[in-house]
C-alpha cells in the first residue's frame, strides 16, 4: 500500500486568509510605534529602540531628546544619553578642590573610585580600604555619630595597630589617610588609638583638620581632659609647642619659600647670593641694618688692597691662574670684596629715608604673608597641610579609650570663639584707658 502525497493548494497570487490577518496586525503595530521613544530617568535619557547611542548627539534643537520642545540640553552632564565618555572625563567639566572635601568624595576615595573634585587625595598615597580596614573605619564613624548639630564634630575614634603605621612612611597607611580626610570633611579633630600587644596604647590627636589660625586654647583643653586620667598616663607630648601657632608656622613657611625663590634666581653661577638679594631679604624680614663704622670700612678697603697687591705680585713672579696658591688668593680676594660691598650697602641703607622705606616694605610683606597663610590654611587640601600632633601614652587600654572618647566628644570651636571675645574685650578696655588718660591730660 502506498501513501498518497498530501494535496497542496495551487498558488493563486493571493495569501491565505490567516496569513493576511497576521500581516495586517503587524502593519498596524509598526504604524503605531514611533521612530524614537525616550524616557527620562535618574541616569538621563535612554532610547528604547535601535535608534539609540551616539546618534542622538548629532541631532539639533528640541528633537534631540524627543522631549516635546524642552530645548537644547547642556553637555557635560553624567549619563550615557548626554555626553560621550571623552566628554565626561574631560578636565573642563571637573572642579578642583578648594578647602574641605565632601563626605561623598571621601567615600569614593575609600572605594578606589574617582572623586568628583580633583585634588582630594594625595598622589601616590593609598586610600582604598580592604575589608578589615573598612570594618574598622565603619566602627570609627559609628563612634562619631552625627556630630554636634552645628556642622562640626562626628569624626569618631579610629583604632589601629602600631605595626600598621611607620614613622618613616606616615602617609602609607590607607586607613589613616582616609580617616584624616573624613575628619577634615566633618570639621573634627583626628583622634586615633595606636594599640600595642601589651595594652599600653597611645592616643594621638591631630589638630590640623580643624583648620584654625590659633590652637593654643584647644591644646590647653586637651591637656585638662588628660588630667582626669593623670594616674594612668605616663607621658604627654605636645609636638605643636615648638612649631608655634598654625598661622605663625604657615607664615614662616611662605616667607622661607619666597626667600628660596629669590636666592635661587638672584644667585650667581657659584650659587652664592648677591649682596642685593641679601639686603632685600633683610629688609623683607624686618631686621634692623646697623650702619658700619668708618674704621670698619677703612679696614675692609685696606684688606682688599693688600690681597689685590699680593695676587698681582704672584702673577708678576710668573705664577698663573692654574696654580693652587693663586686660586686660593683670588678666592680670598673675592670674599673680601663681597664683605666690603656688604658694608657699603649697609652704610647706604642706614640713611633715614632708606630705613623708613625698608620698614614700610617689611610691614607690607608681613601683611601679605599673613593673608596668604590664612588663605592656604583654609583652601589647601589636607594632605598639603602639616600635621599638628599631641600624643598621650596610657598604661592600659580602658584609659586610652576613655580619653579618646572624651576628646572626640569635646566641642573645640567654641573655645576659639571665647578667645576672640576676650581679645575684643581687652582691646575695648585698652581703648577706654587711652581715652581716659587723654581726657585727664586735657
Amino acid at each position: 500500500m502506498t501513501l498518497a502525497a498530501p494535496s497542496t493548494p495551487a498558488f493563486t497570487g493571493r495569501p491565505s486568509p490567516l496569513r493576511a490577518v497576521v500581516s495586517v496586525g503587524r502593519a498596524r503595530a509598526a504604524h503605531r510605534r514611533g521612530a524614537l521613544v525616550v524616557v527620562a530617568g535618574k541616569k538621563g535619557a535612554k532610547a528604547k529602540n535601535k535608534d539609540s547611542g551616539r546618534s542622538i548627539h548629532f541631532r539639533q534643537g528640541p528633537e534631540r531628546f524627543n522631549a516635546g520642545g524642552v530645548g537644547e540640553v547642556a553637555r557635560g552632564g553624567k549619563g550615557s544619553g548626554k555626553t560621550t565618555r571623552s566628554q565626561r572625563t574631560n578636565k573642563v567639566y571637573k572642579t578642583y578642590l578648594s578647602g574641605r572635601p565632601t563626605v561623598d568624595d571621601v567615600e569614593r576615595a575609600s572605594q578606589g573610585d574617582r572623586t568628583k573634585a580633583m585634588g582630594v587625595v594625595e598622589r601616590e598615597a593609598p586610600y582604598r580600604l580592604n575589608r578589615a580596614d573598612r570594618e574598622a573605619w565603619e566602627r570609627a564613624k559609628k563612634r562619631g555619630g552625627h556630630g554636634f548639630g552645628d556642622g562640626t564634630g562626628g569624626g569618631g575614634v579610629l583604632e589601629v595597630r602600631t605595626s600598621a603605621t611607620s614613622a618613616l612612611a606616615p602617609h602609607r597607611h590607607p586607613l589613616v589617610n582616609t580617616h584624616r580626610l573624613f575628619c577634615d570633611a566633618k570639621r573634627a579633630a583626628f583622634v586615633v588609638i595606636e594599640k600595642e600587644d601589651q595594652g599600653r596604647d597611645d592616643v594621638v590627636v591631630d589638630l590640623s583638620t580643624l583648620r584654625v589660625d590659633v590652637d593654643a586654647p584647644i591644646r590647653a583643653r586637651l591637656m585638662e581632659l588628660a588630667d582626669a586620667h593623670a594616674g594612668n598616663i605616663t607621658s604627654r607630648e605636645d609636638l605643636c609647642e615648638a612649631l608655634g601657632e598654625p598661622l605663625e608656622a604657615q607664615v614662616r613657611y611662605i616667607r622661607g619659600l619666597e626667600a628660596d625663590i629669590v636666592l635661587g634666581g638672584a644667585g650667581g653661577a657659584s650659587g652664592a647670593p648677591s649682596a642685593g638679594s641679601a639686603r632685600s631679604r633683610e629688609a623683607s624680614e624686618g631686621t634692623a641694618v646697623e650702619p658700619p663704622s668708618s674704621e670698619a670700612l677703612a679696614s675692609a678697603e685696606t684688606a682688599v688692597d693688600e690681597m689685590a697687591a699680593r695676587v698681582r705680585a704672584m702673577k708678576d713672579g710668573g705664577a698663573t691662574n692654574a696654580d693652587e696658591a693663586v686660586r686660593e688668593a683670588v678666592a680670598s680676594l673675592l670674599a673680601l670684596k663681597a664683605n666690603l660691598q656688604a658694608l657699603r650697602d649697609a652704610a647706604e641703607a642706614a640713611t633715614p629715608e632708606l630705613a623708613a622705606a625698608a620698614a614700610a616694605e617689611a610691614e607690607a610683606n608681613t601683611e601679605r604673608w599673613t593673608e596668604e597663610a590664612k588663605r592656604t590654611i583654609q583652601e589647601l587640601p589636607i594632605h598639603n597641610l602639616p600635621e599638628r600632633y599631641l600624643r598621650f601614652k596610657c598604661t592600659d587600654r580602658p584609659t586610652a579609650k576613655a580619653l579618646a572618647k572624651a576628646i572626640s566628644n569635646e566641642k573645640l570651636y567654641p573655645l576659639l570663639e571665647r578667645l576672640e571675645e576676650e581679645e575684643e574685650e581687652s582691646a575695648a578696655e585698652a581703648v577706654n584707658e587711652v581715652e581716659s588718660v587723654e581726657s585727664v591730660v586735657a
